[in-house]
């Protein structure tokens, strides 16, 4: 993962573009308090961004559900085929 470079936000300068970095930074590292106040206010006041915040969750939920319910294994030729594709590529 890339490094997360810090942002020094202000309020009125807050705007959609942030938000989404803020939501998508939320999923790897936690938010300091005022990124968090700053992310809700904004959420609060934009339908964009809240309705994006309700696909990012959905999204997650649907991958958390497929991942349980089916066995995301490979079959031993699969893997094979991949390891000499890989191989192949690598060489070049």
């Amino acid at each position: 993962m890339e490094h997360i470079e810090e942002h020094k936000y202000k309020w009125y300068a807050f705007g959609c573009k942030d938000a989404t970095y803020l939501m998508g930074k939320k999923e790897y590292v936690p938010l300091s308090f005022s990124e968090k106040a700053l992310l809700i206010f904004h959420k609060l006041t934009c339908k964009y961004c809240r309705r994006f915040a309700a696909q990012i969750q959905k999204i997650k939920a649907f991958f958390r559900t497929s991942a349980q319910e089916s066995s995301l294994t490979l079959s031993a030729q699969k893997k094979q085929s991949l390891n000499q594709l890989i191989t192949e590529i690598t060489k070049k």
